[in-house]
Order: C-alpha cells, then sequence, then structure tokens
C-alpha cells in the first residue's frame, strides 16, 4: 500500500499542492466576494442522529460519493478532471472556511487536513487510471504494457490508494463527529 504511494509520490505531492494552496486561495476570494452560504451546525443536517450514525454517515457520504464518484471516477474517463475537481472543492471549502460560524479554525483544521487527504489520495487513483489507459507509458515506465494491462495494473494501484483514502476519510469521520457534538 505504501509502496504504491511511494511509486506515486510526485503526483501526489503535485496534488496536495494544488488541493490546499486552492484552499488558500478561496479564502482570498471569499474576502472580496459576496457569499451568502453561511455554515453553521444547523445546515449540517445530521445532527438528530447518536455519534456512531453520525460517524457512519458521515464517512460513507465522504467516501463514496466525495471520493469515489467525484474525485476517482472522473479521473478514470479522463486523468485532468480529478484534479480539475479536486481544485474546485479546494476553492469551495476555502469560502467555506472562511464563512465558517460553527467552531474556531483550529477545531475545524484536523477534519480539513484528515479528509483533504482522503481525496487527494482519492484523486491520485483517479489520475493513474486515466493515464494508464490513456498512455500506458507514461504510467507504467519500460514496461510496454496494452491498454487494458496498464488499467488493470492500475486498478489494483486505486484499490490501495482508495483504501488508504479510506482510512484518513474514516479518521476524519471521526475527528467531524466529535468537533459537531463539542460545538
Amino acid at each position: 500500500m505504501f509502496n504504491v504511494l511511494s511509486r506515486r509520490r510526485t503526483v501526489f505531492v503535485v496534488l496536495n499542492t494544488l488541493f490546499f494552496d486552492c484552499i488558500f486561495l478561496g479564502v482570498l476570494l471569499s474576502q472580496f466576494l459576496y457569499t451568502p452560504f453561511r455554515y453553521t451546525s444547523e445546515s449540517l443536517g445530521i445532527l438528530g442522529l447518536d455519534w456512531p450514525w453520525m460517524i457512519s454517515a458521515i464517512f460513507l457520504l465522504n467516501l463514496v460519493l466525495s471520493g469515489f464518484v467525484m474525485l476517482t471516477l472522473p479521473g478514470l474517463v479522463f486523468f485532468p478532471l480529478s484534479a480539475v475537481v479536486l481544485a474546485i472543492r479546494g476553492v469551495l471549502w476555502g469560502i467555506m472556511l472562511n464563512q465558517t460560524s460553527i467552531v474556531p479554525f483550529w477545531l475545524v483544521l484536523p477534519t480539513f487536513v484528515l479528509e483533504g487527504e482522503g481525496y487527494v489520495l482519492a484523486s491520485v487513483a483517479g489520475t493513474i487510471l486515466g493515464l494508464s489507459w490513456l498512455e500506458p507509458n507514461w504510467t507504467y515506465k519500460d514496461k510496454h504494457l496494452s491498454r487494458l494491462d496498464a488499467l488493470k495494473m492500475a486498478l489494483r494501484e486505486a484499490l490501495c490508494l482508495l483504501f488508504l483514502g479510506a482510512i484518513f476519510l474514516f479518521l476524519a469521520a471521526v475527528v467531524e463527529a466529535l468537533t459537531i457534538i463539542s460545538a
């Protein structure tokens, strides 16, 4: 699992930089733009749940919808789409972060970092999947694989990256639930 991340460290570092820089950009943009959205604890819709159910709901939504459907699958179709969606998400997170009235920043920061890393890993998986069938020689240099064989290898790598991302997203769900409960 960590071998895969080590082999793809350049993509991981680039997407990490992109995501967290876009969060900062979103914070800056929200200083100059009127944003009617106000993020409060009432806007969450999961407050009535017991904390184990809250953790499960947050984790499954983040993993399936936000991680897999929105970040990995677009990359499979065309590899730059994972990075584009990740960048848009970063800007929106920055805007939301600047509008947050639920808790102080230091309470939200661990959730942002853990969840952000989970999303970056999902985006790396999508990027590798998309590159594997589009240009196998870029993904697997000196292996001379067919597109199908490269896609199969990339699928195994993507599963490892998604599993690691799921660990980050689970930890983020625990931290987020605890933050919501304590707010």
